[in-house]
């Protein structure tokens, strides 16, 4: 899969927020794995790639891209589809996160 890079700043206030891929349909913070850690590294990942695997199911590949936010102690990362999967995707994305139980994972509106 050949992914071009687009992205857009999402504001969360006047001062604050993150970079979102164009494309991409499910997210999650990603904290590193330091002890106090409210999202551990191996914990997103763990959900993030097994919302891959759901898709795979359903003949959708996607990549994983991570992004920067304001907060230097905290990264974005985000299931990333091809455009032409992205409207199918999107909807088994909101099905997904309604059926599944995660705590990272959340919808890229």
């Amino acid at each position: 899969m050949a992914y071009k890079i687009q992205k857009k700043w999402v504001k969360t206030d006047p001062w604050r927020g993150f970079y979102q891929q164009k494309y991409a349909i499910i997210g999650s913070s990603d904290t590193g794995m330091w002890s106090d850690s409210p999202a551990p590294s191996n914990d997103v990942n763990k959900e993030l790639t097994g919302f891959q695997s759901f898709l795979r199911t359903k003949g959708i590949g996607s990549k994983i891209m991570n992004e920067q936010s304001s907060n230097v102690f905290m990264a974005k990362r985000w299931v990333v589809v091809e455009p032409s999967d992205f409207k199918k995707a999107k909807k088994l994305a909101k099905e997904y996160l309604a059926s599944q139980k995660t705590s990272y994972l959340h919808g890229a509106d």
